[in-house]
């Protein structure tokens, strides 16, 4: 654009003044212009003027006002533009044709004002008319902002809660409540939101920081609401201070991490202690068994059932001793299993040869249920083993008469745990109730009589669940009173 045409828009007085060809692009740009929406003169000239500063659902209206202004309307309208940062505002907006006395070109002159304060207030005006009276005394901080995200309604909690008078905040940014370092980022985040509004709950969207007028950061959880009203939409929220429950998470955490070390120092040491631990317990039983033998001598009736005694008790000791430590290891993640195609068939003869003895002396028959063909299940043949011998030791203990009953089942659509392991009793069954708390640690159940004359430190079926769930395996429990029950193992099939 040449001198005489840059003279001719300057008499234009204030404001951002833009001169558009017929084809909507700009060929003459002003300070004014490059301070109101950020581009500088070179950014701007040559490009479409809509698609610079018009959002794009305004961009048929501006058409319109375009073509009208054409024809020699001059009207001043009230409009919404963009900055390059992507910030909304309101200009007042006129056009008129001019000719270019260089060219001859006719252009068209836009003459824009900033009028975002002042729509601010005018809703403002608006909003308070219509809600001051039911906001003013909310119990949390109450924030609307208009379109721009101008600041149109600051409520006596929202006044305390950042310490700030209500006339200093009307027609402010938003981001004005937001510590520096955030502002820029919820520009964008605001835009969207006000694009796509929706009912938006307390504490689900994204974690805030706000900034009292003394500068203090404190977090704050939001909700959001939009609300249509004649002055156009606008934005609600409700803001909650949540410094004192952040506090409390915090110290919640410390402890919680306290509390981890706790137990894994337990665990690490509990499960070093191995040695330790069964050394002393294991030269007991085996002295006690060599007096028992009468190999030092002859004992009297008195001395064996003595020493039977301390054999019985050193016994039990060592086997919670076990569980414990095979417990602590299992917690504290040392126990690495090596999950392979396991033969079940020879296990599971094992486990029988060694219940026997307690099952006759009980008068019990056991024995083995077992389909055609072999059974491999992909497991860790030390864990299978012990899970099948608590499961049947178990069944042996608590039934008194009838017979105890290892089973293998192929089950083909069982995946992914085609190979059911069972073992079956005749004993006294579990109730509902009771099969809930089965696999808690350090918990027998049943009626009090059977629980006291029957041994056990309560960790077998909890052992037997941790080493099944490391084996990518469960546990399922069939039982009912006076009917006897079905502990079956479920494991992966070998691939």
């Amino acid at each position: 654009m040449d001198e005489t045409l840059s003279s001719l828009v300057a008499e234009n007085g204030p404001g951002a003044l833009v001169a558009t060809d017929d084809a909507g692009q700009v060929v003459f740009w002003n300070a004014a212009a490059e301070a109101i929406f950020g581009y500088r003169r070179d950014e701007a000239h040559g490009r479409p003027l809509a698609a610079l500063i018009v959002p794009p659902a305004e961009r048929a209206a501006e058409a319109r006002l375009r073509e009208q202004a054409s024809h020699g309307s001059a009207e001043c309208y009230e409009v919404l533009r963009v900055r390059q940062d992507g910030v909304p505002l309101y200009v007042n907006c006129s056009m008129r044709p001019i000719r270019d006395p260089g060219s001859g070109r006719v252009l068209l002159l836009t003459h824009m004002a900033d009028a975002t304060r002042h729509r601010a207030r005018r809703d403002a005006d608006l909003v308070q008319a219509r809600f001051q009276g039911v906001l003013e005394s909310a119990p949390d901080a109450i924030v609307i902002v208009n379109g721009t995200g101008r600041i149109v309604l600051f409520n006596a909690q929202a006044r305390a809660l950042f310490g700030h008078p209500a006339a200093q905040m009307i027609g402010e940014p938003i981001e004005r409540l937001l510590p520096q370092r955030l502002r820029e980022a919820h520009v964008g985040h605001r835009a969207g939101y006000i694009g796509a509004p929706r009912m938006r709950a307390m504490g689900e969207g994204r974690e805030l920081n706000g900034v009292r007028a003394n500068g203090e950061e404190f977090p704050v959880e939001i909700s959001l609401s939009p609300i249509e009203t004649e002055a156009g939409r606008l934005v609600m929220s409700a803001i909650r201070d949540i410094s004192e429950r952040k506090r409390f998470e915090r110290t919640l955490q410390e402890k919680n991490l306290e509390l981890e070390r706790a137990s894994r120092a337990k665990d690490r040491f509990l499960a070093t202690m191995s040695h330790e631990l069964r050394t002393p317990l294991n030269a007991i039983i085996g002295f006690t068994g060599l007096m028992l033998m009468k190999l030092p001598g002859p004992l009297t009736a008195d001395q064996e059932k003595q020493l039977g005694l301390v054999q019985s008790s050193g016994r039990h000791l060592l086997s919670l001793i076990n569980d414990l430590l095979d417990l602590a290891k299992i917690e504290s993640g040392s126990v690495a299993l090596n999950l392979e195609p396991v033969d079940c068939r020879p296990i599971v003869e094992e486990v029988v040869q060694t219940l026997r003895p307690q099952a006759a002396a009980k008068g019990l028959q056991i024995g083995i249920d077992w389909p055609p063909g072999p059974v491999v299940a992909r497991a860790d043949r030390r864990a299978l083993q012990q899970i099948l011998l608590n499961l049947a030791n178990n069944a042996v203990k608590f039934t008194s008469q009838g017979r105890v009953t290892l089973l293998a089942r192929l089950e083909a659509g069982a995946s992914p745990h085609p190979v059911a392991l069972s073992v079956e009793d005749t004993g006294p069954g579990i109730s509902a109730t009771d099969q809930q708390r089965l696999f808690q640690a350090f918990t027998q159940v049943g009626d009090p009589q059977s629980r006291r004359t029957v041994e056990g430190t309560g960790l077998g079926l909890h052992l037997s669940l941790k080493l099944a769930e490391l084996m990518r395996g469960r546990i399922d429990v069939l039982s009912a009173p006076g009917e006897g029950s079905r502990f079956t193992l479920r494991l992966a099939a070998a691939t």
